[in-house]
């Protein structure tokens, strides 16, 4: 639950934000000195270690903003941040797929730039905005460092009811149990990386039938 809890927060804020950020980027911003900075940013955004988050995540959200710890409100933030930069990536190079001759088509018989990215450009390039969604959130769910640094590593004893309450993450989870001596806690490790791994097949197989279903071969 608390891993559920964690992505669902990813995701409601990192891919609204990504999307729009990368729509932005792509289709509307003018290319000048600011925005090739933060292109380049975005770029060595995705390639920061996770724990780097971990720490940012530890210093704005409990500290500054007084959040709960270890609570499924504050990994999903966290991954939020992580998880941002894929998918402004995905969306770009999803967006930039979609031949110019549609947006000239567009153009052409009178549609405004914002008619041309909502009607045309987002609904061709959905199937890659989706499949590069799905796969960082396929690796914020295996993430451990982030979720270590922000506290997420308590002992829980009640199923969390909600984002606020405290709870922990599978990847925590095994982690935690793999390295204790009990006998007993072989099994617990198994069980948990295997209901992991269960959620990475759900969610990449929905990938793979979210771009079958949707793509579009020119």
């Amino acid at each position: 639950m608390g891993s559920l809890f964690t992505l669902i927060i990813t995701l409601a804020l990192a891919f609204p934000i990504g999307v729009a950020t990368a729509v932005y980027l792509e289709e509307f911003a003018p290319k000048n000195r600011f925005t090739d900075f933060i292109e380049v940013n975005i770029n060595n955004l995705a390639a920061v270690p996770s724990i780097v988050f971990g720490l940012l995540g530890l210093a704005i959200f409990i500290q500054v903003f007084h959040l709960p710890r270890s609570a499924p409100i504050v990994g999903g933030l966290t991954l939020m941040l992580m998880t941002l930069p894929v998918i402004i990536i995905a969306t770009r190079a999803a967006l930039k797929a979609v031949p110019p001759s549609i947006r000239e088509a567009a153009y052409g018989v009178g549609a405004s730039r914002l008619q041309v990215v909502t009607h045309h450009v987002l609904p061709l390039g959905l199937p890659g905005i989706l499949t590069g969604t799905i796969v960082g959130m396929a690796q914020a769910l295996g993430e451990t460092a982030p979720l270590l640094m922000i506290g997420m590593v308590a002992f829980i004893v009640d199923t969390p009811g909600g984002p606020l309450d405290a709870a922990t993450v599978l990847p925590v989870q095994v982690f935690l149990w793999a390295d204790s001596p009990e006998r007993g806690f072989i099994e617990k490790t198994s069980a948990a990386i295997m209901v992991l791994l269960a959620f990475l097949i759900v969610m990449n197989a929905l990938a793979i039938y979210l771009r079958q279903k949707f793509e579009i071969r020119w």
